[in-house]
């Protein structure tokens, strides 16, 4: 394609285009949302749309995922087949009545502005002249349903987020993320990151970069994801299609970059570097949970993005898990929100919805924490 655009505004098109006339599900398998436009600052940005969301619904498509049905799974997890039904016995009584309020505050057809179905969305830092602009578009074209926007924190995006308070969002507790500046020298003193370091360079596993993927490791690039992100965390997960992976080859929609061991693929890691923002994350890793764990594939994988923030001089964006893991490697934890806006609808629903933000705002924090052993 020969164009004189930047290489991530024509990956993003080519994304955003495709969606719409196919839908959510082109590009991931658990996302059967429609998709439409809004224009933001003179750019078009995906609105992703749900009118209803089965049990598989990934948590990037369905806010009733991210809040219900994520963290029960959560704590099934590794359970034993007497603790989990336990599990499942006590948390009827709390997530039933929860369901019911979820329910009746409509958050699970909301209209998820910028969102581009990945686990974490990096934004611009947009004005509240723009938000106030695109709010009311948005009103106009989507009357009945709750506007949305997730992965806001105020330490990535201050004026956005500010923005949003000014423009009448609230922001409700969604998850606890980990931010790393590799700018500074005191994020490479840290033990685990000098040995992290060494490992990375050790070449009995060789790194390849995005020119040296081809179309024909997609199957196996799409494998290891899904033995890392579906199998042993969750189906909720974003389950990525074949498409999404040819995508990422062919435009850089994500940088990706792979490990090999004795001949095979054996770890992949993709980037969303939006240098606007000044951030970078990784919407995308995986490897082989079959090999012995004394490879470290998940330690060079990580070794491997910092590494690359540090070069393309970006902050990184840790995204949530993995917590003592990443705050031994200089993740700061953070709390991250969601925005919703609906004081257009009707007093049931926004009734509902405060009483469901209370209890996020009291309870959340203190459990993610928790969790997160903060």
């Amino acid at each position: 394609m020969h164009t004189s655009l930047p290489p991530r505004v024509v990956a993003d098109a080519l994304w955003l285009l495709t969606a719409r006339s196919r839908g959510g599900q082109h590009w991931l398998h658990n996302a059967t949302c429609d998709i439409q436009t809004v224009e933001i600052a003179g750019q078009s940005q995906p609105v992703s749309l749900l009118d209803s969301s089965n049990w598989q619904e990934s948590y990037v498509a369905s806010p009733r995922s991210t809040w219900l049905r994520y963290p029960r799974q959560e704590m099934l997890r590794g359970a034993s087949p007497a603790k989990a039904q336990a599990i499942k016995l006590l948390s009827c009584p709390i997530l039933g009545p929860l369901s019911t309020l979820f329910k009746a505050s409509k958050l699970d057809q909301a209209a998820i502005i910028a969102n581009h179905l990945v686990s974490t969305n990096l934004y611009a830092d947009w004005s509240a002249g723009e938000i106030s602009k695109t709010t009311d578009k948005l009103l106009s074209t989507y009357p009945q349903r709750p506007l949305m926007m997730r992965n806001i924190c105020p330490q990535v995006n201050p004026e956005l987020s500010a923005s949003l308070l000014a423009t009448g969002w609230q922001l409700l507790p969604s998850r606890m993320i980990y931010l790393c500046d590799p700018q500074q020298a005191s994020v490479w003193k840290h033990n685990h990151v000098k040995q992290d370091a060494r490992l990375l360079d050790h070449p009995e596993v060789e790194v390849l970069t995005h020119d040296h993927l081809q179309m024909q490791d997609i199957a196996v690039l799409q494998q290891l994801y899904r033995q890392l992100f579906i199998d042993k965390h969750s189906y909720l997960n974003p389950d990525f299609t074949a498409a999404f992976f040819e995508l990422c080859l062919e435009t850089q929609f994500l940088e990706m970059h792979a490990l090999r061991w004795q001949g095979r693929l054996v770890g992949v890691l993709g980037i969303y570097a939006h240098h606007e923002n000044g951030w970078l994350t990784t919407p995308l890793i995986g490897y082989d949970t079959s090999l012995p764990k004394e490879l470290g594939l998940y330690r060079r994988l990580m070794a491997l993005l910092l590494k690359t923030a540090r070069d393309k001089k970006l902050k990184l964006h840790y995204s949530s898990g993995a917590s003592q893991f990443k705050r031994a490697r200089g993740g700061i934890p953070q709390l991250e929100y969601t925005a919703i806006y609906n004081r257009h609808l009707s007093t049931t629903t926004v009734q509902s919805t405060a009483l469901f933000a209370r209890l996020l705002r009291t309870f959340a924090p203190a459990i993610l924490k928790k969790a997160d052993g903060i």
